[in-house]
């Protein structure tokens, strides 16, 4: 069960950031409805393993009474109304411009910040750790969720102004994602990873150094290959970039398998 969680959450983490990174990018995202729908699909899916780990297991994943008593009796089952209430709001949203769908699809994945980690603590602590969350996936998910955006639309007529605004909000991107990322480790462990016996800390030492490979690729994008675009640069611009999507992949395979984990 708790591999089918992990892959489950991989996929909705991964489709919401798609969808809010591509918006962000500018322009209809491809795939939209597809990712839409596997919002949707995984948000189902993620429920009923969660109904399973809190009752008896596999019996319990298809159990009325179980996932009727998560989603009416806990803080992270009423989370999950609102966040999968946003997700549907977004397929009719889809149909029309990202101006108004991209702020819906910001609040979806922002909103997945209370059914995690951030959602353990109370009080104006809580409040402070779930907004650092949301922060850290809306950053994350634009550098992220639009680097496939970018690469499609590298050596594209009349792309290089977009390149360039995306590379101007990226160094936000990016220092939220190292700064709320930071905030949200001390929010939990109260201190740095620092025991590799420890699953959870293991993993998230693992993951801060893809996060630091692909800030070095970044920095390499933005001031090595993006100002020789004219001068044959497009080929390394298009490694770099697959190899920033491919550590991306990574962290958020790692991110999915640790945030299942007990913080310890």
């Amino acid at each position: 069960m708790d591999g089918a969680l992990i892959a489950v959450r991989f996929l909705h983490y991964g489709a919401a950031m798609l969808l809010w990174g591509q918006l962000a990018y500018g322009g209809a995202p491809k795939g939209r409805g597809a990712l839409w729908g596997l919002m949707l699909l995984t948000g189902g899916l993620w429920l009923m393993l969660e109904a399973g780990v809190a009752g008896n297991g596999w019996p319990s994943v298809t159990d009325p009474a179980v996932i009727r008593a998560l989603l009416a009796d806990t803080p992270v089952g009423q989370a999950w109304v609102m966040h999968m209430a946003l997700v549907a709001l977004l397929g009719p949203a889809l149909r029309h411009g990202a101006g108004r769908t991209l702020p819906l699809a910001g609040a979806a994945l922002a909103s997945l910040a209370l059914v995690g980690h951030a959602a353990m603590d109370q009080g104006g602590l809580g409040m402070l750790h779930r907004l650092n969350a949301a922060l850290h996936l809306l950053a994350a998910g634009y550098w992220l969720g639009a680097l496939p955006a970018v690469l499609r639309g590298l050596g594209a007529p009349g792309e290089e102004a977009r390149l360039m605004r995306f590379s101007r909000w990226g160094h936000l991107a990016v220092a939220g994602v190292l700064l709320t990322g930071l905030g949200n480790t001390l929010l939990v462990l109260h201190h740095l990873p620092d025991d590799l016996a420890s699953a959870y800390q293991g993993l998230l030492i693992a993951k801060m150094g893809l996060v630091a490979a692909m800030v070095a690729l970044a920095v390499l994008n933005r001031y090595v290959f993006v100002p020789r675009l004219a001068r044959g640069g497009l080929p390394g611009l298009r490694r770099g970039t697959l190899a920033e999507i491919a550590l991306g992949i990574a962290v958020l395979a790692l991110v999915s398998a640790f945030a299942t984990f007990d913080p310890v």
